[in-house]
């Protein structure tokens, strides 16, 4: 694992706090022995599945504390369930910040919580890495004290564009979305990608989160015949669309998803590998789930979550868990919450050695991913491309 290419001098972490707090406020939450990190996350309701991604994180964090830790300070983790809901996720916070006052945030799923959390996070000032919701907004415009550790929906947006125009002769693209700010985050930046290329999406269609039948817009659909279609809805949504592509007799057609799904976990919710065959998702990874290069962070979690069942999500949030760890590591033994942002900020093309793209930090950016591979089945094995044909 690569440290930061370039190292905090002792003037440059003490220069120019971020914000103007007293030195109680500095190192709330830090104590000789521990660093409290408050995780949320949807660990009930609908979304829980996306929680696969805090156990991974939190699974970094055992492999570190058993390593004797940073400095010799344990990284301990106090969670909070939000159930992908933004009042209950508003609570977590505020509990989290005000109640346990822990020392920093890093977590949290669903974009529309997340920027729900983003007024009364910014004003607390505590660091916050946002380490798998992947609206733009939540951290552009810039927030001293918000960082992103995955590809945001822009740098997704242009890679599943970019993979959907790959494939030759295709011309005919339709967009299928939720109406929210989650989806808008993929499909937004994916329209600009497109029409920059000559392509203007011929279908634009939206089905709601919650709604249990595509009946309507697949029909629209067959009427446009596209030749290829982008899909940015969650995994519940995703499962009801294929399966009615497939009943309408469009399955052949080719669906571009987002990260709020993965290969694995559609294929379960269908339980039809007809109904996902031709289903692509963006991959932050450099390997496939049960490949050579992702078995050790595999083995990572079942050592410390032994009856975790893997899948996609697992694995997104430890990359930015090992940059933190890193800016921890560059800060030294006398940790504030200012030096840790400033050393944030020094994080420069940090190779996680999971994640297809490094992570980069600066004063100006906090937006640290900018690529994305993405993932299919070829052959019927789940299959790592940098684009239609080309494996990773």
């Amino acid at each position: 694992m690569n440290k930061l290419t370039t190292f905090l001098t002792a003037a440059t972490l003490v220069a120019a706090p971020a914000f103007a707090q007293d030195d109680a406020w500095e190192t709330q939450g830090l104590t000789d022995d521990a660093i409290t990190i408050g995780v949320m996350g949807p660990f009930s309701g609908n979304a829980s599945s996306y929680s696969k991604a805090l156990i991974g994180m939190m699974a970094y964090y055992d492999k570190v504390n058993e390593e004797g830790g940073v400095h010799g300070r344990k990284l301990v983790a106090v969670q909070e369930d939000t159930a992908c809901d933004s009042a209950k996720g508003l609570a977590a916070a505020k509990k989290l910040i005000s109640q346990d006052e822990v020392f920093m945030l890093q977590g949290n799923s669903c974009s529309g919580v997340a920027l729900a959390l983003r007024p009364t996070i910014e004003e607390a000032g505590l660091p916050w890495i946002v380490a798998h919701a992947v609206s733009d907004s939540i951290s552009d415009p810039l927030a001293a004290n918000i960082f992103h550790g995955v590809p945001t929906g822009r740098a997704n947006g242009y890679a599943m564009a970019a993979f959907v125009l790959s494939k030759p002769d295709t011309k005919n693209v339709a967009i299928i979305e939720h109406s929210n700010d989650w989806a808008h985050s993929y499909s937004n930046p994916a329209r600009d990608y497109l029409k920059e290329h000559g392509v203007e999406p011929t279908a634009e269609l939206t089905m709601e989160r919650g709604q249990t039948d595509a009946t309507a817009q697949v029909l629209k659909l067959r009427q446009n015949k596209p030749d290829f279609i982008i899909a940015a809805l969650y995994e519940a949504e995703t499962a009801i669309f294929l399966r009615d592509l497939k009943k309408y007799g469009m399955g052949d057609i080719p669906v571009m998803g987002t990260a709020g799904t993965d290969l694995e976990n559609t294929l379960k919710r269908t339980g039809d590998f007809e109904t996902v065959q031709n289903y692509y998702v963006i991959h932050s990874y450099v390997d496939n789930l049960d490949g050579e290069k992702m078995k050790p962070w595999g083995d990572m979690i079942h050592k410390y979550y032994p009856d975790e069942e893997l899948s996609t999500f697992s694995f997104v949030s430890i990359g930015s868990a090992e940059a933190l760890v890193s800016a921890l590591e560059a800060v030294g033994p006398d940790l504030t919450r200012s030096k840790l942002i400033a050393a944030l900020e020094e994080v420069r093309d940090f190779d996680t050695g999971i994640l297809s793209d490094p992570i980069t930090w600066t004063p100006e950016d906090h937006q640290g991913v900018k690529g994305s591979a993405v993932a299919g089945f070829v052959d019927g094995e789940p299959t790592v491309l940098k684009a239609w044909g080309q494996p990773y």
